[in-house]
């Protein structure tokens, strides 16, 4: 069956617009940090998950609440919707416990599956673009690969430690780093054949990634360290350029929380990478040459989730408030 097409930006970005945008919309519904956030393939409706052990769904034409949930058992970590889907979604638990994954129905509020192997926290959860799978990534060394129909995992990557993995935008690779300075493309059609490449980072970092996403445009991978965010060509993994990050204000005293780490992302046309700084403000970047040319200020600790709708000149980003960022002037 032929892969149905994603949908194209409304709005064409260029310099000026991004440095037209300015706070439209501001919501405080979350009493705590934001853990997860995701855009459906249209752009019509925006997940947030939080430590608070809440579920909020908006409508980003209507710019207003659609839906509140809660999960008092599991609470709620990570959140992604699925493909051309707007009313369900895959989270991970925050449970000391059980480290699950949901298969939620919004739209009846009830758990369609529940995922049950990862033995430690999730630290990825990536959905294909077009078929019932996803991908997860553990603090317990082993990337999984699932199918939506089934409760067990259809495949498992062993690593070394903490792992991540993403899907490219068409759905026909997947990168995983598995506990070393090392990124490891997979055939997602021949996955059991092993990896078809790798790339070795140490040259560029010394730190396994903890973050890695695939540009839209499918020629770039982002990877970010606890201290450094690279963009690496999706082909022969060689270093494009280094992205100047702020480093946090202080250092963290015995027994106090480690700083937030904002997870980046990709504008929908590959042009500009985003990603929060430790003063609050959001960078933007040209994507291949790493010039800043915008700084989004306004929040007072980390935006720790970042994100460039896939349709509209909308971000989002999330720190002690979800800060909607639009154009203050309309687009020429």
């Amino acid at each position: 069956m032929a892969a149905p097409s994603r949908p194209t930006a409304k709005v064409k970005l260029s310099d000026g617009l991004v440095q037209s945008l300015a706070v439209g919309k501001v919501y405080r519904d979350h009493k705590g940090p934001v853990s997860g956030m995701d855009f459906t393939y249209d752009g019509q409706h925006l997940v947030t998950s939080g430590e608070d052990k809440s579920v909020y769904v908006y409508s980003c034409e209507k710019a207003g609440r659609a839906r509140h949930l809660r999960c008092e058992k599991y609470g709620v970590g990570l959140i992604r919707f699925l493909h051309n889907d707007r009313d369900c979604a895959v989270a991970a638990s925050r449970s000391e416990a059980e480290h699950l994954l949901k298969y939620w129905d919004f739209h009846d509020n009830k758990y369609l599956r529940l995922f049950r192997s990862h033995t430690a926290r999730v630290t990825s959860v990536s959905p294909h673009p077009y078929e019932d799978l996803f991908l997860s990534g553990s603090e317990d060394r082993a990337v999984l690969l699932w199918d939506l129909r089934q409760e067990r995992p259809v495949a498992k990557i062993n690593g070394q430690g903490t792992t991540i993995a993403s899907f490219d935008q068409q759905g026909l690779v997947f990168a995983a780093c598995v506990g070393q300075p090392k990124l490891h493309l997979f055939d997602t059609r021949n996955y059991a054949k092993g990896e078809f490449t790798s790339f070795d980072l140490r040259p560029h970092v010394p730190d396994q990634a903890q973050f890695v996403a695939f540009s839209p445009c499918g020629k770039y991978l982002l990877a970010r360290t606890r201290s450094q965010m690279v963009l690496i060509d999706a082909f022969d993994g060689e270093l494009i350029c280094e992205y100047p990050e702020e480093a946090p204000q202080s250092t963290p005293s015995a027994g106090s929380a480690a700083p937030v780490a904002s997870v980046p992302s990709f504008s929908p046309d590959s042009q500009y990478v985003l990603s929060g700084q430790p003063n609050g403000d959001v960078c933007v970047w040209a994507t291949t040459n790493a010039r800043l040319v915008h700084r989004l200020e306004g929040h007072t600790t980390t935006p720790g989730r970042v994100l460039f709708s896939p349709a509209h000149a909308l971000v989002v980003t999330a720190a002690e408030t979800l800060a909607w960022w639009i154009p203050d002037t309309a687009p020429p």
